[in-house]
């Protein structure tokens, strides 16, 4: 159900943000100009450094679970250490939204747990263009959760 390398990507963002500082930082520090006068360059950086982390924030990648599997009668999620067990009676709708050209479904729960009142994850590789599809996915999960409701 989700992306199955969720945490390797989250790793990525941040060793990206890294990289891009070495490359600024690089060519001062080979002309010897960072020890000279390392203030503009330090400055550079932490501009940088700044929009890199307000870019992860818009996107809120690293909000993400890192794995979601689908058991049949409940979801079982993993974001970092923590793993839970939702029930899908405790899912009150899931619903996606797209910022940046990522695709995201986030489940709201009825009662929040150790991961909140709500998770986020990305969908499968496979659905990160196709939209309809991943909103069927997060329409299909909605239903579910509400079928319980319907019978009792």
């Amino acid at each position: 159900m989700a992306f199955k390398h969720t945490a390797l990507f989250k790793r990525g963002m941040w060793l990206s943000g890294a990289a891009l500082i070495a490359f600024v930082i690089a060519p001062s520090a080979l002309d010897g100009s960072l020890l000279r006068d390392p203030m503009p360059h330090l400055g550079a950086v932490a501009i940088l450094s700044g929009f890199w982390l307000y870019f992860l924030r818009r996107t809120q990648i690293l909000r993400a679970a890192d794995d979601v599997v689908d058991h049949g009668d409940h979801l079982q999620v993993r974001r970092g250490r923590v793993e839970q067990s939702i029930a899908f009676s405790n899912i009150s709708v899931a619903e996606v939204s797209t910022s940046n050209g990522i695709h995201r479904i986030t489940v709201r729960l009825r009662d929040p747990n150790k991961l909140g009142k709500e998770f986020v994850f990305l969908p499968q590789a496979s659905l990160w263009s196709n939209l309809p599809a991943v909103q069927r996915v997060a329409l299909s999960l909605t239903e579910r959760a509400r079928k319980p409701l319907e019978v009792g």
